[in-house]
Parts: structure tokens; sequence; C-alpha cells
């Protein structure tokens, strides 16, 4: 085998070799073994008083601690991008009442998301001078929440639903979800700007749209 050849066989190998460890580099940053222990000291704690409280996995072939310290650790891999939502929700099946608790999820963050927007938004209103009524304000806020709302339905990352059964016979779901913040800004972005066709915001319009871009509130 001449030099050249012997170079191209080289080159070949050293792509082949290389490209698994470029593929399994991960996004988030690696935890340390303090923040580690931490996450799964607390995981623990809260994994024991939601079993004392009646719940229990629901269709899951692990343990509710199991997946209370997967799921706190995919959270605080990357707390800047990774916002956490837990929905609750009674049905009548699993299938019914796994599917309510997200979507009550989803509308509580859409509910906080128009609070958020719609308070900065009056508080500015009141200490500045703007042309802008109370109406065209929770108008915007009205549609704002209902846009969010559908937006952000095909959004959510769902990571583990809890059940419990009360003694009338009636079940309570409890669903553990996550979003993408940078994915979730887009959606608050894109409702904002249908919101303000369905309102007259005027000079208020601009303030708005920095509002949009700060991270929603966790629910407490």
């Amino acid at each position: 085998m001449n030099m050249k050849k012997l170079l191209t066989v080289f080159t070949l190998l050293f792509a082949f070799a290389a490209a698994p460890v470029a593929m399994a580099t991960p996004d988030a940053e690696p935890l340390s073994k303090a923040q580690t222990k931490a996450i799964e000291k607390d995981a623990k704690k809260r994994s024991k008083e939601l079993k004392k409280a009646g719940w229990e996995p629901l269709a899951s072939t692990t343990t509710l601690e199991y997946a209370m310290i997967k799921y706190r650790t995919y959270i605080e891999s990357d707390e800047d991008n990774r916002v956490p939502i837990t929905g609750i929700a009674i049905g009548r099946s699993n299938k019914i009442g796994r599917e309510n608790a997200i979507h009550s999820g989803v509308a509580s963050y859409a509910q906080r998301a128009k609070a958020q927007v719609v308070g900065k938004v009056k508080s500015v209103m009141s200490s500045d001078s703007h042309n802008v009524s109370q109406e065209e304000i929770d108008k915007f806020g009205a549609a704002y929440e209902a846009g969010v709302n559908t937006k952000m339905s095909g959004l959510v990352k769902e990571h583990f639903a809890l059940v419990r059964t009360a003694k009338d016979g009636s079940k309570e779901f409890n669903v553990f979800m996550s979003i993408d913040e940078a994915k979730a800004r887009k959606a608050r972005e894109d409702a904002a700007r249908e919101a303000k066709e369905k309102s007259h915001l005027g000079t208020l319009s601009e303030m708005v749209d920095e509002f949009i871009g700060e991270p929603v509130e966790a629910d407490e």
C-alpha cells in the first residue's frame, strides 16, 4: 500500500473513531457529586411525602423515588431552559385523568403567563400616561392566555404520572412535566402577536414584547 492510500485509511479511521465522541456530547452540563447527592436527598423526602398522601406511580415499572430523582436531575441539569410543570385533575379512567392533568398543568402555565404580563402592563399604565383602556388590556390578556394555552399543549414533555384513589372510588391524577424555555418563549411571542391583533395597546405594545421575553414564574 502506497503512502497516499495509507493516509486515506488513517483519515477514515480517525473520522469514524471521533464521530461517536462528538455525538455523545450532552447539551446540558453534568451535575457535581454534591448536586446529585442533594437532589437524591430532596427527591427521597418528596417521594416519602407523596406516598404518605396516597400517591403511587401510574402504569410504571419504576419506583416513585427513582422517577422523582430522574425528573429532578433532568430539570436541574439545565435549569435555565428546562421548566418544571405539574398538573392535577380528576378522571374517571387512567387515560382521561392523565390527559386532564396535563391540560390542567398547561392551563395553569397560561394563566400565570397572562397574570405576569397583564400585571406589569397595568403597572406601567398607572405610572405613565398611556392612552390605553383597562378593557383593551384585559382583552389582550384573555386572548394571550388562550393563545399560550393552545400553543403550549404540543410542547410539554411528560416524565411520569401518579394516581391516588379516594374513599368514594374517584381517582386523582398528578402529572410531572417540563417544557423547553426557548420553545415556550417562541410560543408566548406568537400568542402575544395574535392577541395584539385583537386589541389596541397603542404605545404599550413594545413594552408587552419585553415582558413576553421574561420566563413565566413557577407555580408555588
